[in-house]
Parts: C-alpha cells; sequence; structure tokens
C-alpha cells in the first residue's frame, strides 16, 4: 500500500514539474467578415466624368453605359480595339461594368 502512495505522489510530482499537462489555446479573436459582393448587380446611373465623353481619335475618357462592349466603343470612337484594350489593361473587356472610366488612346 505505501508502495502505491509512493507511486502515485512520485507520478503527481512528475506532472507537476512538467506544468500539469497542456496549457489551454486561447480563443481567437473574432474579426467581421467583409460582406459578399455580387458583380452581376447594376452599379447606379454613371455620372459625368469631367473630361466628358471621348470625340472619335481624340483620347480622353469614356464612362461604360449599360449595353456597351469594348468593341463597340473602340469602333464608336475610331480607336482600335487592341489600342484600346493596351490602355486599359486592369479592365476585363468580358466583364466590364456599368460606370467604369475606360480611358481612350489618341491614335
Amino acid at each position: 500500500m505505501r508502495r502505491r502512495i509512493a507511486i502515485l505522489l512520485a507520478t503527481l510530482g512528475l506532472v507537476a514539474a512538467c506544468g500539469g499537462g497542456a496549457t489551454p489555446t486561447p480563443a481567437p479573436t473574432p474579426e467581421p467578415t467583409p460582406a459578399p459582393t455580387d458583380i452581376f448587380v447594376e452599379s447606379p446611373e454613371p455620372t459625368a466624368v469631367p473630361s466628358g465623353e471621348a470625340s472619335p481619335g481624340v483620347g480622353g475618357t469614356y464612362t461604360v453605359k449599360k449595353g456597351d462592349t469594348m468593341w463597340a466603343i473602340s469602333q464608336e470612337l475610331g480607336v482600335s480595339l487592341d489600342a484600346l484594350k493596351a490602355a486599359n489593361p486592369t479592365v476585363d473587356p468580358n466583364a466590364m461594368r456599368i460606370g467604369t472610366v475606360l480611358v481612350i488612346p489618341s491614335e
């Protein structure tokens, strides 16, 4: 019996010396999750750009309207599609949003 008590006390002493087991991990701090955005929702009606819409071949800017395509804009303004794409490298021609302001190159 004394031997069992001695073993128990030795075991408890070892556990206490090792820190008593695993320390609890603190709970993570909750951070707000941003709300998802729907890329297919129409933007509000675009406002006028100070430089106005570009005249054919002059340069300037153009604000994308509902139904616009990059090809139609290039044809309307008399610039090549490649030049329009090069002047707007961050704009995806297949996913232009209403209100996007395009830079019109002067050719």
